[in-house]
């Protein structure tokens, strides 16, 4: 409970969804199998701890798309490049111990998610600190921005990164529409 109260207060600061869109300005079924954070070997006293949970990035995008059926919205599919986006910046939320969907000197996520090389036309991003994925997933499915990121049938490759750190889980959910790549006339094959 303590860390659905600090992820809701967290959520009142910078660290709501982020969506944004063309012409649009950038706004800010739980399950027996359950992702534990991984036991480090070695930590160093000098710096934080922080485990990459690839089970927990798993189980985001499973939870998401078992949801997207149940609102008859078609599935998410994993871009590879989306989730070392979204995992590039969960870093950074660890490094800073804090959530953000921007931090000075790095690009807003349109940029960002366009630096991964897909043909994009919209993006939308979730970030959230909880126990776990479920509960991370859970609490994001309460709030309506991040609910529609997740729902919004417009977006067709996400990218999800989850990272422990000092016991909490920390995840960033990077959605995309990919469109495709239009070619000049010139540069069609005949």
């Amino acid at each position: 409970m303590l860390w659905v109260m600090m992820f809701l207060l967290a959520m009142a600061g910078n660290a709501g969804a982020q969506a944004s869109k063309p012409a649009a300005h950038a706004e800010g079924a739980p399950s027996a199998q359950r992702s534990t954070q991984p036991t480090p070997k070695l930590l160093s006293a000098a710096m934080p701890s922080s485990a990459e949970d690839r089970a927990a990035e798993s189980r985001l995008l499973e939870l998401a798309n078992q949801r997207r059926r149940e609102a008859g919205v078609p599935p998410l599919r994993a871009a590879e490049i989306l989730t070392e986006a979204a995992r590039t910046h969960a870093r950074l939320m660890v490094q800073r111990e804090q959530l953000s969907h921007q931090f000075d000197g790095e690009p807003s996520l349109m940029p960002r998610l366009r630096e991964s090389g897909l043909h994009i036309n919209q993006a939308g991003e979730n970030v959230a600190l909880n126990a776990g994925a479920e509960e991370a997933f859970e609490a994001l499915m309460q709030s309506a921005p991040h609910r529609q990121n997740l729902l919004d049938p417009d977006f067709n490759v996400a990218g999800f990164a989850a990272f422990w750190s000092h016991g909490r889980l920390y995840v960033v959910q990077d959605f995309a529409h990919e469109s495709p790549e239009i070619l000049p006339a010139s540069k069609r094959q005949r």
